[in-house]
């Protein structure tokens, strides 16, 4: 196994376990072109959320590349503080493990093969970023809003740059079609549920886990939409060119230009990485942008003189 990673198996038999690991074998020497530095082991588990949370809580500070696990979430990256440096592990559900052995069922393989691609992608993306970033990494603390946005921006960024990474593999898949979907559908969906949500809460201002999802719900549109740039960028194709109806309907909507706009910031970003990232205001005019969409769907994000957070809701 490249770089002497372990591997935990639970939930699955012997059987099937001494498949996986031979699977995943192959797979790494695929995606060998890939920087897999610091991946020190990759726990394959029936208990997937728990393993992520002791994991991630072991440590003072941890980083998970999917900013909340949900029933789609297949595989985690979690980054963790190791001695002066950050160890690497990959956390992955064990019914979805199986379906790397799969012979029986040729999209099934390549589906979690892409899923692979995407995991082993932000891996190599750490790995770059930690590179130039790791006393930040172990000592920044953001401060008021930029505690929301910066986060926000980074999480868009590092999934865009993964499935730009691992288009090639999505190929063969339907998954840049799903994704297109289903940004359509939250881009309408999102604007209308945090219309309802921010009126209720002006009703009952007690009712702050209103904000709160409105807050989650804008941030899962900008990473599903980060999401898809990542794939037509890699693919280098046009939104048309994947399905025009789609492109059509985003063309006329309220999320155009934050569109347009994101797309050119990511490829600007793009243009300079790895090398040219040399601190963390990479991630500035991204930041501004998400502020003023945030914005622009009612919830301002402000601070006291004390630069303590402080949201509005207009």
């Amino acid at each position: 196994m490249h770089n002497n990673i372990n591997i935990k198996i639970n939930g699955l038999n012997d059987n099937t376990s001494l498949k996986v690991v031979d699977s995943l074998k192959d797979i790494i020497k695929q995606f060998s072109y890939l920087d897999f530095r610091r991946l020190s082991n990759i726990v394959i588990t029936s208990n997937f959320q728990r393993d992520v949370e002791r994991i991630s809580q072991s440590n003072k500070k941890g980083f998970e590349n999917k900013y909340r696990a949900n029933k789609d979430t297949y595989a985690v990256v979690l980054t963790v503080p190791k001695d002066d440096d950050f160890e690497l592990v990959l956390v992955m559900k064990s019914d979805f493990a199986k379906s790397i052995t799969s012979k029986n069922d040729e999209q099934e393989y390549k589906n979690a093969l892409h899923v692979l691609n995407h995991e082993f992608a932000h891996i190599h993306d750490n790995n770059k970023k930690i590179d130039v970033f790791k006393q930040l990494m172990k000592t920044k603390t953001y401060k008021g809003k930029d505690s929301i946005m910066f986060p926000i921006a980074e999480t868009c960024w590092s999934e865009y740059i993964a499935n730009f990474i691992s288009s090639q593999s999505a190929l063969d898949t339907q998954y840049p079609k799903v994704v297109a979907n289903t940004l359509l559908e939250k881009i309408y969906m999102t604007q209308q549920d945090i219309k309802t949500s921010l009126m209720a809460y002006k009703i009952n201002n007690k009712r702050e886990d209103l904000v709160e999802s409105s807050i989650v719900q804008i941030e899962t549109l900008l990473k599903t939409a980060s999401y898809l740039i990542g794939y037509l960028n890699g693919m280098q194709i046009t939104l048309a060119e994947l399905d025009d109806e789609i492109d059509l309907k985003i063309e006329s909507s309220y999320f155009n230009e934050f569109w347009s706009f994101l797309k050119h910031e990511l490829a600007s970003i793009h243009q300079v990485y790895p090398h040219g990232f040399i601190n963390l205001t990479i991630y500035k005019n991204l930041a501004f942008l998400i502020d003023n969409f945030y914005k622009e769907q009612g919830i301002i994000f402000d601070e006291d003189k004390k630069g303590r957070i402080q949201i509005h809701i207009i």
